[in-house]
């Protein structure tokens, strides 16, 4: 009798679990779309659209910035976006995981150039964001990025 409860329980997480890790296409596409809007927002200093996408009680990590809350991002947009010039950016690689129906991991790889107050700006860099559905708009609430360096040479013998 044990077995038949655990066997139907086990059939009835199976079966609800499964659409809320289900990928959506349509949905992964938008994200995409919403990444690359946040980015490019970003590269023209473009607040208000950069805000559009952005949840204010969220925050990100690069090697550039450190850890910021989107609110500390939020106070020095202005300044960051004129000490940065993005020449050109590309957006490659994109895969997104699903953690449940209303929030979605996007990674993907940045290549690009430009400089940040003078220095180049590291590329290609990987960046994650995870988006969450608030409200029934999709917002992003963590953000990172991480830059490809070249592995060492072997060591010699």
């Amino acid at each position: 009798m044990h077995r038949r409860h655990a066997l139907v329980a086990l059939v009835f997480f199976a079966m609800t679990a499964t659409p809320l890790l289900a990928q959506d296409a349509a949905t992964e596409k938008t994200l995409i779309a919403n990444e690359r809007a946040v980015i490019d927002a970003f590269a023209k200093g473009n607040r208000a659209a950069f805000e559009k996408f952005v949840s204010r009680d969220g925050f990100g990590v690069d090697p550039m910035m450190g850890r910021m809350t989107n609110a500390e991002t939020l106070k020095t947009f202005e300044q960051m976006t004129k000490d940065m010039k993005i020449t050109s950016w590309t957006m490659t690689e994109e895969k997104v995981l699903w953690a449940d129906a209303n929030t979605a991991i996007l990674n993907y790889t940045w290549t690009g150039k430009g400089s940040y107050q003078g220095q180049p700006i590291p590329s290609p860099t990987f960046a994650s964001t995870v988006w969450t559905k608030r409200g029934g708009n999709w917002v992003a609430i963590f953000h990172q990025e991480t830059n490809k360096i070249a592995a060492p040479a072997p060591a010699k013998k």
